[in-house]
C-alpha cells in the first residue's frame, strides 16, 4: 500500500522522503587570512635567502622558516620562545579573522562570487 507525503502528514505518520537538495561536496578554498599570517615568516625566509656567500641560499631560508615556526634554531642548538611567537601570532590571528568571516557568513558570499576558491 502507498502512501503519499499528505497522506502520511494527515495520519501523523513520518514518510521517508528527499529533502530535495543533492549533497555536494565541498569546495576547498584558498583563506586570504592564513596566507596572509604567513606572509612574514615567509618574507623573513626570502631575506636568508638573498644573503650571499656560505651563509646564504636554500639552507639559510629553510633554519628561518624552521625557526618562526618550531622557535628552535637548529644552527646554534636553542630555543627561542620570542621567534616562535613571532612565527606563530600572525597565523592564529589570521586563523582568528577566517572564523570571524566564516560566522558571519562573508565566506559564502564571497565563495558565491568567486566561482568558489577564495575566501578570507
Amino acid at each position: 500500500m502507498a502512501t503519499t507525503v499528505l497522506s502520511a502528514y494527515k495520519s501523523g505518520v513520518k514518510a521517508a522522503k528527499s529533502s530535495g537538495r543533492s549533497h555536494r561536496k565541498g569546495k576547498a578554498a584558498i583563506s586570504l587570512a592564513m596566507l596572509a599570517g604567513f606572509a612574514p615568516t615567509v618574507a623573513f625566509a626570502y631575506e636568508g635567502f638573498k644573503i650571499g656567500g656560505d651563509q646564504g641560499g636554500i639552507v639559510e631560508a629553510a633554519h628561518r622558516v624552521t625557526m618562526r615556526l618550531t622557535g628552535y634554531e637548529w644552527k646554534g642548538g636553542v630555543f627561542s620562545a620570542a621567534e616562535l611567537a613571532k612565527g606563530w601570532t600572525p597565523l592564529l590571528i589570521g586563523a582568528l579573522a577566517h572564523m570571524g568571516a566564516q560566522k558571519l557568513g562573508i565566506n559564502r558570499h564571497l565563495r558565491k562570487a568567486t566561482m568558489g576558491f577564495i575566501s578570507i
